[in-house]
């Protein structure tokens, strides 16, 4: 069963559809990493938030993925579009757990 994390991504003001761009670009990355099954990209646009609900084959595998992006330098990337930072990104994921079938 997938462990299933989900990260929000606030945005500054205007940078919305920047931010889209971002992920649509990022996100084929993350989809071929191994380990990832799926990933669901939701816009809140009140509040011009992106929330990502990832679905990883084990908890260990997102662990890999996230230090290859730190260690890549998603953070400067990210920085002009987002509230927070990198480490306000990395406080606002959750790992969720286990997908249970009941």
């Amino acid at each position: 069963m997938s462990f299933v994390v989900v990260a929000k991504f606030p945005c500054k003001p205007g940078q919305v559809d920047a931010m889209g761009d971002l992920l649509r670009a990022a996100l084929s990355d993350t989809r071929a990493f191994s380990g990832c099954e799926r990933i669901d990209v939701v816009l809140n646009e009140a509040s011009g938030t992106y929330l990502l609900v990832e679905y990883w084959d084990q908890e260990s595998s997102y662990d890999t993925y996230l230090q290859w992006r730190t260690d890549t330098g998603i953070a400067e990337v990210l920085a002009p579009h987002i509230e927070g930072g990198w480490d306000g990104i990395l406080a606002s994921v959750d790992r969720l757990g286990i997908m249970k079938d009941i």
